[in-house]
């Protein structure tokens, strides 16, 4: 069995608006029929003693993730939505309602 990490990003705990300067861009696609582009970034957000990534949309918006407790994928802070995780070599691809999102990750064989 195969689970999915994401490997490390950079960052602490960040204002909900901001964008931090340095913080790791990633491939997203947001809203239907839109093709990816290098126009998200990832932060590590610390809350509460756990570890939350948030993506920061172009433009404004952003959505927040957990580790699925099992480590398969990534899925939404607020578990309003639900996920699909496709794990295609060293990226981790994340489909909430419309919107993607690939993430750096690395397989663990267990």
């Amino acid at each position: 069995m195969c689970t999915a990490a994401l490997v490390a990003c950079s960052g602490d705990a960040v204002d909900e608006t901001a964008v931090e300067p340095g913080d790791q861009m990633l491939a997203c696609a947001i809203g239907a029929g839109t093709e990816f582009t290098e126009s998200c970034t990832l932060q590590k957000v610390g809350q509460d003693g756990e570890t939350i990534y948030r993506v920061n949309h172009p433009g404004g918006g952003f959505r927040l993730f957990d580790i699925a407790a099992d480590g398969s994928g990534l899925v939404p802070h607020d578990g309003a939505e639900g996920a699909v995780n496709t794990l295609d070599g060293d990226i981790l691809q994340v489909a909430v309602g419309e919107d993607r999102y690939r993430f750096p990750a690395q397989a663990n064989a267990e």
